[in-house]
């Protein structure tokens, strides 16, 4: 595992995600109920930034038609996605937040 510093803590606000490129790719980061999270930043339905969406209960909902996905796993939770977006490993040292996007 290659873990990339993605933000810091104090970067993220319960509940909202925040857009980082690693490795050339774009990513969501959230803290959600607590917890530190990344998926991949496009919904599959249209392209929408997920980092944009709303999230809680450990879902993003994407801002454009309302698909939802779980942030632990990127899976699809109801149309109008039809595919999972990929999720990444999250770690949290000395107030960074990393993620592994190998």
């Amino acid at each position: 595992m290659a873990f990339e510093r993605a933000a810091s803590v104090a970067d993220l606000v319960e509940g909202k995600g925040k857009q980082v490129t690693l490795q050339g790719r774009k990513i969501a980061v959230f803290l959600c109920d607590g917890k530190f999270y990344a998926i991949d930043d496009t919904c599959p339905h249209r392209g929408a930034p997920l980092s944009e969406g709303e999230c809680r209960m450990g879902q993003v909902m994407c801002p454009w038609h309302a698909a939802r996905f779980d942030l632990a796993t990127g899976k699809a939770l109801c149309p109008p996605a039809k595919s999972d977006v990929r999720s990444y490993p999250v770690q949290v040292n000395e107030q960074q937040v990393y993620v592994d996007v190998g």
